[in-house]
């Protein structure tokens, strides 16, 4: 990109061609990025509208404001201004862009900021220490907070998300009797000399009104939360008080696996506990998603509970927290009434969510290593019968208030020392290529758990009939339903025990392709009549939210012949009670198969065994966390796709998504 090719007439003269580019509008000289792939259409209009509304014309200011608009698609709620002069595209030099800059007359941060402050597109907020108090009444399109650009709406959005925080903070703790945390933790679970976790998160969450429960895969943490549920409904049956708790998270599958979870770590406390039956009664065996609790509405944007109207609970369990975006955290803390208690549970190291923000990350920043202010650790020492010596921050003055409702549990209980997939995450979530290599280089035989393809030594490709086998019970259980009156239960059990994932949707290694090419196969070996529209064995994944039908953005249906009309598809989909229901393919908002599925949808479930497929060049979607989260889906077996190359680079790139929450909760 260069400053020529803004120019609508090809001209030999350097002189004549400055001349023409200097009398162009801002608007002239940016038409073409969208067809370079640098900015989206909605970025471009976005910005002309709201020029043409407020009458503003200065290059800088609405510079700004496009490229605010394009990291909002890219996921990040803000702007960080010093990163307009650094190059904000991906595929756009450092040389390329200052020419860019000198084209568009920007020159320095100084001229930006003068320029945005002068911008009747503009609000100017000042929020250190703390957030202020005026954010309601905010008036323009854009905010300006320091150094950052917001998109108003997303400055409340993050305005709301630490408000709610500093409320939380100042709320008297809570009290509880420490005999009942000894009943769920029996001594001589934990080795000697060896923290037990998650007695320690338990304790920490149950003191007070907001608490964020973080760990991977296997570290117990639904186990946990169901022990803090039991000690919270024990806590309420002393006090002789009713306790509403509701169970959610933000897909169908992940609070159909919630469901399942709590269920049973319910029924195993039962067993190895003395509390009467009156308190598991008072913790739920039904999970919602978080459209469903709040009340998603057909055909409007807004929630039925919010602020005016808030929810009717008591305690509210967030499960997958990490895939709970910006604009929908802000919604669900403004519809909590104002005494209830908000536990957030998920990996803060999987990928972010897939609209803008990355809140758990941003709240869980600076969890590690694990410390606790000196009188926090006493009070926790003396509930847990734990010295915490060694974990406490002696610098109070610079203590951070969020630290102490943040838990982390960190044993993994499900890989052994002879998992390559527990081996595999952990390097991976380390950013140690060399050491995710060395374990990917034992797989089969130091790790049978474990398998990779290079795919820079396989000439033809991804070899679609071996990604397809893994289907094969699958497509046997479909006739079994058909044929022998096996249970739809049973069939939605046999597909989640197996996944093909990508990295991206599109080109020869996505998920599109994919898709289009397993079915062919399908076809070919006759596990269909017809490889195109509604077939038996057909799985799909619902793209778009539904609140009339109750189907949301990433729930999956099986279609099968009608019970009565075999002429006649349905579409079954389980819903997060564990019962099925099932539609007309007609009915159906938008979706598309997933015998394939980006790493994105597969957040909230889990498989038995996982292909993970990485296409073979770079992408700025290629990272450490898609790869983590992909590993972290397969239970029992993990298969990667991948070059050396692509694993290096991955695993060495980090999400960076931009906000205003890690200063404002960390730095202040």
């Amino acid at each position: 990109m260069n400053s020529s090719n803004a120019a609508p007439l090809i001209v030999n003269d350097p002189l004549l061609m400055i001349e023409q580019e200097a009398k162009q509008s801002f608007f002239e000289k940016i038409a073409h990025w969208p067809s370079l792939g640098l900015i989206r259409q909605l970025d471009l209009h976005t910005c002309l509208r709201l020029a043409g509304h407020c009458h503003e014309q200065r290059s800088e200011v609405l510079l700004a404001a496009l490229v605010t608009s394009f990291y909002l698609g890219q996921g990040h709620s803000c702007l960080p201004l010093k990163r307009l002069f650094d190059s904000p595209f991906a595929n756009v030099t450092q040389s390329q862009w200052q020419s860019a800059l000198h084209s568009l007359d920007v020159f320095s941060l100084d001229q930006l900021m003068c320029a945005l402050k002068a911008s009747p597109l503009v609000q100017l907020v000042e929020s250190k220490p703390l957030i202020p108090k005026h954010v309601t009444t905010l008036s323009k399109p854009f905010v300006l907070d320091g150094e950052r650009l917001y998109l108003a709406r997303y400055y409340a959005f993050e305005t709301q998300v630490i408000e709610y925080i500093q409320k939380a903070q100042s709320h008297a703790s809570y009290a509880f009797d420490g005999a009942w945390l000894t009943q769920l933790f029996p001594s001589g679970e934990t080795a000697l000399n060896e923290f037990d976790w998650q007695k320690i998160a338990v304790a920490n969450a149950a003191l007070q009104s907001f608490s964020v429960i973080s760990g991977g895969p296997g570290t117990g943490k639904t186990t946990t939360v169901t022990k803090l549920l039991v000690l919270l409904a024990r806590q309420a049956q002393a006090l002789s008080q009713g306790l509403t708790i509701e169970l959610a998270a933000p897909t169908g599958k992940a609070a159909a696996r919630l469901t399942q979870s709590i269920i049973q770590a319910k029924d195993k406390l039962r067993k190895s506990t003395d509390f009467n039956d009156a308190v598991f009664d008072l913790i739920p065996e039904q999970a919602s998603t978080l459209h469903r609790l709040l009340g998603s509405e057909y055909g409007r944007s807004g929630f039925k509970h919010n602020a005016k109207n808030p929810l009717h609970l008591d305690v509210l369990l967030v499960d997958e927290a990490s895939m709970v975006d910006l604009p929908m955290m802000a919604k669900l803390l403004a519809a909590l009434p104002p005494n209830a208690r908000l536990i957030l549970l998920g990996d803060k190291d999987q990928l972010a969510s897939v609209e803008a923000g990355s809140v758990l990350a941003d709240l869980t920043y600076g969890i590690e290593p694990i410390q606790f202010s000196e009188t926090w650790a006493k009070r926790l020492g003396q509930l847990t019968q734990t010295d915490f010596t060694d974990l406490i921050q002696h610098d109070e003055n610079h203590a951070v208030s969020i630290r102490q409702s943040l838990s982390l549990l960190v044993k993994s209980y499900r890989f052994d020392q002879n998992s390559g997939i527990g081996h595999l995450a952990s390097a991976v979530n380390l950013g140690d290529a060399a050491q995710s290599l060395s374990i990917l280089n034992q797989s089969g035989d130091q790790y049978p758990d474990l398998a990779w393809q290079k795919l820079d030594q396989v000439e033809k490709g991804l070899d679609i009939a071996a990604l397809a086998k893994g289907y094969d019970k699958y497509w046997l259980g479909v006739k079994g339903v058909l044929h022998d009156g096996a249970s739809i239960q049973s069939l939605f059990q046999l597909f989640s025990n197996y996944q093909i994932l990508c990295a991206v949707r599109s080109g020869d290694y996505g998920v599109e392709s994919l898709n289009h090419q397993l079915q062919e196969h399908f076809y070919k070996r006759g596990r269909m009549l017809n490889p195109q529209g509604w077939y038996a064995g057909k799985a799909i994944i619902i793209t778009r939210n539904d609140a009339n039908l109750g189907l949301f953005n990433g729930d999956i249906g099986i279609c099968l012949p009608d019970e009565q009309d075999k002429e006649r598809m349905r579409v079954w989909f389980e819903l997060p009670d564990g019962s099925f229901k099932a539609y007309l393919p007609s009915r159906l908002s938008e979706n598309e198969a997933v015998f394939v599925m980006t790493v994105h949808k597969s957040q909230g479930s889990e498989f038995q065994h996982v292909e993970l497929v990485l296409p073979p060049y770079e992408s700025p979607v290629m990272t450490k966390e898609l790869i983590y989260t992909g590993i972290t889906r397969a239970k029992s077996h993990f298969s990667l796709w991948a070059s050396v190359d692509v694993i290096k680079t991955g695993i060495q790139t980090r999400v960076a998504r931009h906000s205003g929450l890690i200063d404002k909760l960390w730095c202040h």
